[in-house]
């Protein structure tokens, strides 16, 4: 190597990268939140009172900017008192965050926080400059008397050639008072999550969030170096300086992307905020053509991701004290050596020149007075336009007041372009080293956030927060709101009443109100009931109820064990008024209860303000209450030897052919309930359950018994029956035996019956 010859001497890898650290960043882990209401995105509310704040601030760094513009002179809001409404409802809504995060041990949620911030004042940005400029009346004052002689017309014209720059000069405004705030609070965060930053200072505040079009020059100008706009010169200027630095630099930051054509630029793939900021797709375009999608996806850390790294190694920051290469007495020959070699680079690639009129350009910009198009400027600083050229430009411009003197200026840059000395060079040389590895950290860290905002949506709509906080979704900012309670499963309840009809009609022929009767005898009563086992009414009419008993992490609720000790006092509740019916000669009631099991949430609709449940459990214990097996059957069961109680199921098939599989599932539950295998092994989860087999000589019939205690401090016995389903061919009952064969599960209503076998497993006469 040409180095090697020049120094003699080179320093080993570990050494140099000992001293070329990278940024220590925390990873967005945002991956953990449930999706929610669209099943794709995180569901996120920042409050009424942030968002308001926020529109406020907003409004007020726009009115500002259009002034600066010369856009409108419309009367901004009272700075301070917009400011001062931000600065509390931020304050607030930050610290909660920060506290429900260490309090749930989940950083994660403040760099939620962090990043719904940033995207809401970008949106809510957008938003009042889409208005604007679609001319809405009243918007940001297009509606306010016109002053300076301008038409309406006129202003919008002016506003629509403005537009990209209006957006980055208020986004910045905004989001530096955000960045003040957060500088300041920055100890208190990190009292709170042990750390500043949760996500990255140079991320939530990347100036290409702030630039949604990178296409808008005069911004770009103010960043980076203008001919990097291109990423065509980005990836020769990337060839030109880190093939010299490969030593240092992980091998993917050398790998070359593919050469893409314009289709295969525009089969982005399908975002999920489509729309929402435009910025995203931009840069993702750009790395696409720059870097391989590996470094920029996977995060993969470098040195270089801290610019001022690069500017050091190539001698442009002397390091003081300490020891390490810096100090070698042969490391500032050996970095010259290696500047002239990325300079020599830079040269072959046509770039040295183009860099240094792109800072020149840069510093006599504002003397211009930002106008002109800034590519055209620069294409006359490196002569590649005549002077002609670029005056008849300009004059179309129809903006410049003082073209000679205008021009002059651009002259007097030019001549100091080709005159600058070795060591103003130098100095040019290192800022636009350190300009492009700005620019190649910025456009990572940008693609970052865009996919982590394009991970979650603000919700807007108030029935959508309600329906996303129902079903446990909605990552509410709210100062005080409650962490949304993750459920582990839930129980539904189908307790369906038969003989209603009948009895209703006797109870009119009687003279008893039927709405008075059913009120006091039953609905008052499961009241009651649903207050003690901690259930909730998902559907009620006059023969059916539907009730949810849900389970939430870490709580030791019991559901399903609630459920079947709710179910056995429905049957009581209903054998009561059986009893009273009979003294006063009314038709009885049967009632049937199903039970099933479902691991995770419900989901919740809404109507009309009514809240909707849907879970496939409730299918599954409608099913399970439900009673189709003829009565007449029932007895024919009965004779032939089988104990039939409150539930039973039989399969009938069409044939007596064995080979047949057309059968259908009858089912007996008269004060009966049912569990289906899913609760039934849940319950075994919940308690400990101790099996006594049937002493009947029934194959395949045992019990299950446990207790639990109830809120009350009440022991409860469960006992459940597990029994085979039975096979009916049309001429005789057969027990379903051998491997695969089903059971169901009845819990034991009949109190007698419950108190007989655990007498049997304590071994009782």
């Amino acid at each position: 190597m040409g180095i090697l010859d020049i120094t003699g001497w080179h320093p080993s890898k570990e050494f140099v990268l000992e001293h070329l650290k990278p940024p220590k960043r925390l990873r967005l882990k945002l991956e953990s939140f449930p999706r929610g209401l669209d099943g794709a995105r995180i569901d996120v509310w920042l409050g009424d009172q942030l968002q308001q704040g926020i529109a406020d601030l907003v409004e007020l760094g726009l009115a500002k900017r259009m002034q600066t513009l010369q856009l409108s002179n419309a009367p901004a809001l009272n700075a301070l008192e917009a400011s001062n409404r931000f600065q509390d409802a931020y304050d607030a809504a930050a610290q909660a965050a920060a506290r429900r995060a260490r309090s749930e041990g989940r950083r994660e949620l403040y760099q939620l926080f962090h990043l719904a911030v940033v995207k809401q004042i970008l949106l809510v940005l957008d938003a009042r400059i889409r208005a604007w400029g679609e001319g809405e009346e009243g918007a940001m004052g297009v509606g306010a008397p016109e002053t300076g002689g301008l038409a309406r017309a006129e202003r919008l014209r002016q506003f629509r050639r403005c537009q990209s720059r209006l957006r980055y000069l208020a986004a910045h405004d905004v989001l530096s008072i955000v960045h003040s705030l957060d500088r300041v609070a920055r100890k208190r965060r990190k009292s709170l999550l042990a750390v500043s930053w949760p996500v990255a200072e140079e991320l939530l505040f990347n100036p290409l969030l702030q630039l949604d079009d990178l296409g808008c020059e005069e911004s770009f100008l103010e960043l980076y170096p203008l001919v990097l706009l291109d990423p065509q010169r980005f990836r020769e200027m990337e060839r030109a300086v880190l093939v010299p630095l490969r030593e240092w630099l992980p091998p993917q930051c050398l790998q070359q992307p593919p050469q893409l054509d314009v289709q295969s630029l525009k089969s982005l793939p399908v975002r999920q905020d489509q729309g929402e900021l435009n910025g995203y797709a931009q840069v993702e375009a750009y790395l696409r053509r720059v870097m391989i999608p590996e470094e920029y996806q996977q995060r993969i850390a470098c040195w270089l991701d801290r610019p001022r790294n690069l500017v050091r190694l190539l001698g442009g920051e002397r390091k003081g004290g300490g020891t390490g290469p810096w100090r070698h007495a042969r490391w500032p020959a050996f970095q010259k050596a290696l500047l002239e070699e990325v300079e020599r680079a830079l040269d072959r690639e046509g770039l040295l020149e183009p860099l240094y009129a792109s800072l020149c350009l840069r510093k006599i910009y504002p003397e211009l007075g930002r106008r002109g198009t800034p590519s055209l400027l620069l294409d006359y600083l490196l002569a590649k336009r005549s002077r002609q050229e670029v005056i008849t430009a300009l004059e179309r411009l129809e903006e410049i007041p003082n073209l000679p003197a205008y021009h002059a200026a651009l002259s007097q840059a030019r001549k100091e372009l080709r005159q600058a000395s070795p060591a103003t060079r130098r100095h040019w040389l290192l800022e636009s080293l350190e300009g492009f590895a700005r620019l190649r950290r910025d456009l990572k860290l940008a693609w970052e956030g865009y996919s982590a905002m394009d991970g979650f949506r603000l919700l807007e709509r108030r029935e959508d927060v309600q329906l996303s906080r129902e079903n446990g979704l909605l990552q509410d900012f709210t100062p005080g709101a409650v962490s949304p309670r993750r459920l582990q499963g839930h129980v539904i309840l189908k307790a369906d009443l038969r003989g209603s009809t009948e009895l209703i009609a006797e109870l009119g022929r009687a003279g008893i109100n039927p709405a008075t009767y059913f009120t006091h005898n039953l609905f008052g009563p499961l009241n009651g009931l649903l207050r003690n086992f901690g259930a909730e009414k998902v559907f009620l009419e006059g023969d059916a109820a539907i009730l949810i008993i849900e389970e939430g992490g870490g709580d030791s609720v019991m559901p399903v064990a609630r459920a079947c000790a709710l179910a056995q006092e429905l049957i009581a509740l209903v054998a009561e008024r059986n009893r009273e019916n009979r003294h006063q000669g009314l038709p009885e009631l049967e009632l049937g209860v199903g039970i099933a099991w479902e691991q995770g949430a419900p989901t919740f609709l809404f109507d009309e303000g009514r809240r909707i449940t849907i879970s496939p459990a409730i299918h599954r214990a409608d099913r399970l209450s439900s009673s189709d097996l003829p009565r007449a059957f029932l007895e024919r069961l009965r004779g032939s030897g089988f104990s039939a109680t409150g539930v039973e199921e039989v399969l009938f098939r069409e044939s007596a052919n064995p080979v047949s599989e057309q059968v259908q599932l009858r089912r007996y539950n008269v004060n009966g309930i049912e569990l289906d295998r899913p609760a039934f092994e849940h319950l075994r989860q919940e308690l400990v359950m101790k099996r006594v087999e049937e002493s009947g000589g029934q194959i395949g019939h045992r019990h299950h018994v446990g207790r639990f205690m109830d809120d009350s401090g009440k022991t409860r016995w469960l006992v459940v029956r597990e029994a085979p389903l039975l096979m009916w061919d049309g001429r005789e009952l057969a027990v379903m035996e051998g491997e695969g064969a089903r059971h169901f599960y009845e819990v034991v209503a009949s109190p007698e019956l419950a108190r007989k076998i655990r007498n049997r497993l304590a071994g009782k006469n």
